[in-house]
């Protein structure tokens, strides 16, 4: 497993370069040696196609990215995607294919960690079954996960256990979470992680079932893959998102379970880190029937009052939720 470090970029044309040079760098370090199957330009940017094997060695990991700058030179961020299979072969799959790969949201969005086209810091993990990033600019921290998560079942029983993470969407342009979506939002959105930019722990979903009329600003496409090879946005990651608000049939919110009272550690007491679960939801009006898919490689919620931005516990990297620092608004990043 690898990890980056701390590295600058000066915009997201060398965000993409830098992140191919670091996975694609080393075939002897697992986690630095994935394959290169597509490079080529897009509309908007430059793009790739990487492939792992997993950490059984015998599967195929599929992940693209896609440095986007919108018309004003200023806008704009990774676009991201996870392939259950990828033809890499001329006239073969598509960057943005949603027939392998996760599917997009309302308006045609998919996922996309938004940021400024300027110099912004950003911190990759990868091993042989995911890539993890973390991207800050000018304040705020983007995230995205891609590729596998470990799951709790025989490989046969889940061949795809796979995840695309991210905090933000675009269609490329017209409905896009710009990259200070984040700077402002209403109280009574506050805790509701289908509104604006959010971090893994609190990743949004978007409206289920889909509804265009009541609540038309819910982009899910951020997904997972279902066993039977579906994707998507019916799930939670738990314990941090497991509290649903459900409006005329329609889950119309993803709460934040922000249940305590500023949980707080003394020096020199060990830390708590907590696993992040993702948890499938097979139900509309009740979670009966519901099931714990996985668990997310090295990410972990960090409860605590006095967590510190870029602080480090147990090896582990402490990053706000975009610009948030509330007592339970920490992730925690490393390899395991």
């Amino acid at each position: 497993m690898a990890f980056s470090g701390k590295l600058v970029a000066a915009n997201h044309a060398d965000l993409l370069a830098k992140i191919i040079d670091f996975i694609t760098g080393d075939p002897n370090t697992p986690g630095r040696d994935w394959t290169r199957l597509r490079e080529e330009s897009l509309e908007w940017g430059p793009a790739g196609v990487f492939r792992n094997t997993g950490l059984s060695g015998a599967e195929e990991v599929n992940i693209g990215l896609y440095a986007a700058t919108y018309t004003d030179g200023v806008k704009g961020g990774l676009v991201c995607k996870v392939y259950k299979a990828f033809d890499c072969s001329e006239g073969g799959t598509d960057f943005l294919d949603t027939t392998y790969g996760n599917g997009t949201g309302e308006g045609g969005t998919h996922a996309l960690l938004p940021c400024w086209n300027t110099a912004m810091n950003v911190w990759i993990w990868s091993n042989k079954a995911r890539v993890m990033l973390v991207v800050e600019s000018n304040g705020l921290y983007g995230n995205a996960y891609l590729g596998q998560f470990r799951r709790f079942s025989l490989p046969g029983e889940n061949p795809w256990p796979l995840a695309c993470l991210t905090d933000g969407y675009t269609n490329l342009w017209s409905y896009t979470t710009w990259h200070d979506t984040a700077t402002a939002e209403p109280e009574y959105y506050k805790y509701d992680a289908d509104i604006h930019r959010r971090s893994l722990p609190f990743v949004r979903r978007g409206c289920f079932p889909q509804n265009k009329t009541n609540y038309p600003w819910k982009h899910g496409c951020h997904q997972i893959c279902r066993p039977d090879g579906v994707w998507t946005t019916h799930f939670v990651v738990c314990p941090t998102g497991s509290l649903i608000k459900r409006s005329e049939g329609y889950e119309s919110s993803m709460l934040q379970d922000t249940q305590g009272h500023d949980v707080v550690f003394d020096e020199g007491v060990p830390r708590l880190l907590l696993p992040l679960y993702i948890l499938v939801l097979d139900a509309v009006t009740s979670l009966a029937g519901s099931s714990v898919a996985g668990e997310l490689y090295g990410v972990r919620w960090a409860p605590d009052k006095l967590a510190g931005t870029e602080s480090t516990v147990d090896g582990y990297t402490l990053f706000p939720d975009v610009n948030r620092v509330e007592w339970h608004s920490f992730m925690a990043m490393g390899d395991e």
